[in-house]
């Protein structure tokens, strides 16, 4: 019985140590978890991991962790109180769990949008939060963009006007002041708006949620591209190919260097300038996951 304590105490204690905002799926964090106790305790199992998160010795844990199989909300809830999981660390693991887990994407987007605004309001560092913002919606970097080109009017109105699909007027307002504060964008004392980079990187300290979600949003615009955009102004299109394990870093390399190439079209596109969105997708649709 003492052993048993014991060990439960070593399990709450290293969850407590853990930041579990880092991860973007509950079966890293568990399998992470796993690793951490099985360093301190040698003869640690699956059998153990599932029994001490109250699911008899079976190897449950094991088939989550490998992702064989999903876990449920229900599941989840059990999880949440044997890893002493409280507060926004609890609604961050529950969140996921319904991104994660939902078959519909209204409720995978709604899941993600809670883990965002949990992981948001839990920094500290105001620059990492308005780093994590940008990247977390769609019309930020298009906000951006639009400062580049001649005609650039720093009304909310305007700008709102400007993108496709639109936004408020507030939210214009919004996120140009985001821009302002990140120096991403200036304007100086003639009243001229610039840029202050040609090009933003995603920064060390912007948490990977925030991109995550960012690629998500833009899948769903490009979904509604193909109805609400004239298919002249537009190119979608699909290859589904065989590749072996050593030639994606080939196929990631021929992407990176077709990048840089439109990059340097941009640059020279002169004026009457509309903005567009390039998004570039490789996963694979076969074989089991990682």
């Amino acid at each position: 019985m003492g052993e048993k304590r014991i060990q439960e105490n070593l399990l709450k204690e290293l969850v407590a140590s853990i930041d579990v905002f880092s991860f973007l799926s509950v079966q890293e964090l568990l399998q992470h978890i796993y690793a951490e106790l099985k360093k301190r305790l040698p003869r640690y199992s699956y059998r153990a991991f599932s029994h001490d998160l109250g699911f008899g010795e079976t190897n449950y844990l094991h088939l989550i962790c490998t992702q064989k199989r999903p876990l449920s909300m229900r599941s989840a809830q059990q999880v949440v109180n044997h890893l002493g999981l409280h507060a926004e660390r609890r609604t961050w693991f529950l969140s996921l769990v319904a991104h994660n887990g939902a078959r519909d994407v209204a409720t995978r987007t709604e899941g993600i949008n809670k883990a965002f605004e949990v992981r948001q309001r839990c920094i500290e560092n105001d620059l990492t939060r308005d780093e994590m913002e940008f990247f977390g919606k769609w019309y930020h970097p298009v906000v951006r963009e639009l400062v580049g080109r001649e005609d650039f009017k720093p009304e909310p109105r305007w700008i709102a006007a400007q993108l496709r699909p639109r936004i408020t007027a507030e939210q214009s307002k919004l996120s140009l002041e985001l821009l302002l504060r990140l120096g991403y964008v200036e304007c100086g004392e003639d009243g001229t708006w610039r840029l202050t980079y040609a090009h933003i990187r995603v920064p060390e300290g912007a948490n990977h949620l925030a991109v995550h979600k960012y690629h998500q949003e833009m899948l769903s615009l490009s979904e509604l591209s193909l109805s609400e955009v004239d298919k002249s102004e537009r190119d979608l299109s699909a290859l589904t190919v065989m590749l072996n394990a050593q030639q994606i870093p080939e196929v990631k390399q021929l992407l990176r260097e077709t990048r840089r190439r439109i990059v340097e079209l941009s640059e020279k596109a002169g004026t009457d300038q509309e903005i567009f969105q390039l998004n570039m997708q490789l996963f694979p649709v076969t074989g089991r996951p990682k």
